[in-house]
C-alpha cells in the first residue's frame, strides 16, 4: 500500500501548486478579453478591424464595464489568496479551511470565465461578418506567431542555450 506523506510542507507545496495552476488558467483567460498592449492594443485592434464610430463607442463601453467587473473579481481573488496564506497549517481544522477557500477560489475562477466569455460574445455580436472573419484571422495568426516564437526560443530566434 502506498503511504501518503501528510507532512505540512508537502501539503503546502501541493496547495501552492494548485493555486498557481488555477491562477495560470485565470490569467490565460484574461488575455483574450484584454488584448495585448492595453488601451493601445485595443485602439490598434479597432483600427485593424475598421470599426465604425458607433462600434468603437460600443467596444469602449463593453471594455469599461468588463474592467469594473474584472477589478472586483481580482480583489476578491486577492482576498482569497491572502486568507489562504494566513492559514495555520498546524490548526485542527486546517484541511476544512483550505477546502472552503479552494471552493471559493474555484467559484471565483468560474465567474471570471463566464464574465470573460460574455464579453467575448458581446464584442462578437457587434462585429459585422467581415470583421468577425478578420478578427478570427488575427487570433489564428497571433497564436501561430506565438507558437513559432516559442519553437525558435524567443523573438529573435535564439535559444536560451545558445546565448
Amino acid at each position: 500500500m502506498t503511504r501518503i506523506n501528510r507532512e505540512p510542507s508537502n501539503w503546502m507545496t501541493m496547495l501552492i501548486f494548485g493555486v498557481a495552476a488555477t491562477l495560470a488558467v485565470a490569467t490565460a483567460n484574461v488575455a483574450y478579453a484584454c488584448p495585448p498592449g492595453g488601451e493601445h492594443g485595443m485602439q490598434r485592434m479597432a483600427d485593424d478591424l475598421k470599426l465604425s464610430d458607433q462600434q468603437r463607442q460600443q467596444f469602449k463601453s463593453i471594455h469599461n464595464e468588463s474592467r469594473a467587473a474584472g477589478k472586483a473579481m481580482h480583489e476578491a481573488m486577492q482576498l482569497n489568496r491572502d486568507a489562504l496564506q494566513k492559514l495555520d497549517p498546524g490548526a485542527k481544522d486546517y484541511s476544512r479551511q483550505v477546502g472552503r477557500l479552494a471552493a471559493e477560489k474555484a467559484e471565483l475562477v468560474k465567474q471570471m470565465v463566464i464574465q470573460r466569455s460574455e464579453v467575448r460574445a458581446r464584442i462578437h455580436a457587434m462585429l459585422t461578418p467581415e470583421q468577425r472573419e478578420k478578427a478570427a484571422a488575427f487570433k489564428r495568426d497571433f497564436r501561430k506567431d506565438g507558437k513559432d516564437r516559442h519553437e525558435r526560443g524567443g523573438p529573435d530566434g535564439e535559444r536560451w542555450r545558445d546565448r
